[in-house]
C-alpha cells in the first residue's frame, strides 16, 4: 500500500477517533473550558461514554442538556475538563530539565506523564472531500499540502509506540495549525499548551514564533522548530530547539569539508544576488587558514556567460536558496567540458526538475541531515518498524518525527546541537552526501 494512501487512512482515524479524548481537532473551548467532540456509535451508552472519557454520566448529561435516549450520529461534547487528571507537573519541577534532553530513567523517576504538543497544517476541513463515497480514488481525494505534517506525524507515532513499549508514560496532543495564525493564536489562548512539557511545531517560521513569544522563554518546557531553515525571529528563545540545518549551517559544513580535504586545489564561489552577504563570510573563513578564493556575483546562468570563470579543474560552492537558479546553474556546469565539483545545499533534494546523471557527473555535495544509513542504528530501527508497521517505504519527514522524539524523549543521540548566549539551540552537524550510481550515498 502507498504512503499517500496510508496518510489518507490517518488523517480517517483523526476523524473518526477521540484521540485520547485530548488531542486533536475534536478538543473544543467553551468559556475557557475544554470539550471534546464525542460522536455516538451504535451500541454506545452514557455510561460507557463517561467511562471512556473519565467523566461522570451526569456530568455528559449536564453539558448537553440532554433530556431524551442517545441517537446514532449524535454529537456530545464532553467536559474532559472536569475528569480526574493527574496534576501536572513541569520538568523543571521534575528535575528532568536537562539541556532538553530526557532520558529513560529520568521519563519514569516519578512515573509521570510526558505531554508532547503537536502543531501540524493537517487541514482537516480541506480534506473531508476524502470521505466522499462517490470519489474512490484515494490520491484524488487527498489534499496534496497535508502530506508533509501527516507525514511527519506517522514518524512521531511510531517513536512514542516504540518508547511506550519499553515503559515510557507519553500522551501526544495534537492540533491543526491549517497554517493560519489566527488558529494559532486561539489554541495558545486556551492555555492548552501550558500544560505541555513538549511542544513541536507550528511548522513554519512565523508561526512558530507565534508559539515562542508565548513559551520560548519558560524553562519548563522545550519548543522544537521541526523542518523550517529560517531562525532569525526565534534565536532570543532560550527553550527552543531548531533541528532543520540553516543555510549558514550547512555553508560551516561545506567550508570545513573543503578546508579538510580540497585546500590544495582550485576552490571557486559562485553566488546569486542575494547571497553577497554569506559569499563574504565564506572568504572570510578561507583567509583564516591562508587560502584566497576567487568569487563570481553570477547574473545570466547560461552556459555561455560563465565558461569564463572555470578552468581545467575546479571546485564550486554554489550559494544560492533559489531553485531556478541553482536548477539552470547545475544543468550550465555540467555543459561546462571541464572537471568540476560542486558543493551545494541540502533543499536540492527536494527538487524534483534536476537531472541525476548530471549530479553525478559532476558530483554534487550537500550536507544532507535526513539519510538514512542503515549501519546506524537508530536508521536501521526506524527502518524496520515503519515497514513492518505499514508495509511501504518511509518518507523523510517520518524520518524527522521519529528522530525528533527518540533524541528528546528516548536514549538516542540524534543531533549535535550549539547553543546561543540567548540560550537558543541550533543542530549543527550532519554528513555530506554525494550521487553515486542514481543514488545518495555518503562521501567516504
Amino acid at each position: 500500500m502507498g504512503i499517500i494512501r496510508k496518510l489518507g487512512l490517518l488523517l480517517s482515524f483523526f476523524y473518526a477517533s477521540d484521540f485520547s479524548a485530548q488531542n486533536f481537532s475534536d478538543t473544543v473551548f467553551f468559556s475557557g473550558n475544554k470539550f471534546v467532540e464525542h460522536i455516538v456509535e451504535g451500541g454506545e451508552s452514557l455510561r460507557s461514554i463517561a467511562a471512556l472519557h473519565k467523566v461522570k454520566t451526569s456530568q455528559i448529561i449536564e453539558a448537553n442538556e440532554l433530556s431524551k435516549v442517545l441517537f446514532y450520529g449524535q454529537v456530545l461534547y464532553i467536559p474532559i475538563y472536569l475528569n480526574n487528571i493527574r496534576p501536572f507537573k513541569s520538568l523543571k519541577d521534575r528535575g528532568l530539565f536537562s539541556a532538553g534532553k530526557l532520558t529513560s530513567k529520568e521519563v519514569g523517576s516519578d512515573n509521570s506523564t510526558l505531554n508532547i504538543a503537536l502543531l501540524m497544517p493537517y487541514y482537516l476541513l480541506r480534506n473531508d472531500t476524502m470521505f466522499n463515497i462517490d470519489t474512490l480514488d484515494s490520491s484524488k481525494r487527498y489534499y496534496s499540502q497535508s502530506e508533509s505534517a501527516l507525514s511527519f506525524h506517522i514518524g512521531v507515532e511510531l517513536a512514542i509506540d516504540s518508547l511506550r513499549r519499553v515503559g515510557y508514560n507519553i500522551m501526544l496532543h495534537a492540533f491543526d495549525t491549517n497554517q493560519d495564525s489566527l488558529t494559532v493564536k486561539k489554541i495558545i489562548s486556551s492555555e492548552v499548551l501550558d500544560e505541555m512539557d513538549i511542544i513541536i511545531g507550528p511548522m513554519y517560521s512565523s508561526l512558530f514564533q507565534i508559539v515562542c513569544k508565548k513559551y520560548g522563554s519558560d524553562y519548563s518546557k522545550i519548543l522544537i522548530s521541526p523542518l523550517s531553515r529560517d531562525n532569525g525571529n526565534i534565536k532570543e528563545f532560550p527553550s527552543v530547539y531548531q533541528i532543520s540545518l540553516t543555510y549558514k549551517v550547512q555553508t560551516d559544513i561545506l567550508v570545513d569539508y573543503l578546508k579538510k580535504n580540497k585546500l590544495n586545489e582550485r576552490i571557486i564561489i559562485l553566488n546569486d544576488s542575494r547571497e553577497e552577504g554569506l559569499t563574504s563570510y565564506v572568504k572570510y573563513k578561507f583567509k583564516q587558514v591562508n587560502k584566497e578564493i576567487d568569487s563570481f556575483h553570477i547574473i545570466d546562468t547560461k552556459v555561455d556567460s560563465i565558461r569564463r570563470y572555470f578552468i581545467e579543474s575546479q571546485n564550486i560552492l554554489l550559494l544560492s536558496k533559489d531553485k531556478a537558479f541553482v536548477s539552470t546553474m547545475l544543468g550550465s556546469i555540467g555543459s561546462i567540458d571541464s572537471l568540476s565539483t560542486v558543493f551545494s545545499f541540502e533543499s536540492i533534494t527536494s527538487y524534483d526538475n534536476l537531472d541525476i546523471s548530471n549530479l553525478m557527473e559532476i558530483d554534487v555535495h550537500i550536507p544532507y541531515s535526513r539519510s538514512i544509513t542503515l549501519s546506524n542504528k537508530n536508521d536501521l530501527d526506524f527502518v524496520s518498524l515503519f515497514e513492518r508497521e505499514y508495509s511501504t517505504n518511509s518518507s523523510r519527514y517520518s524520518k524527522v518525527g521519529y528522530d525528533i522524539i527518540m533524541h528528546f524523549c528516548g536514549n538516542t543521540e540524534v543531533y549535535s546541537f550549539q547553543q546561543y548566549k540567548s540560550g537558543y539551540y541550533q543542530n549543527i552537524s550532519a554528513p555530506i552526501y554525494h550521487y553515486i550510481d542514481y543514488d545518495l550515498v555518503p562521501v567516504e
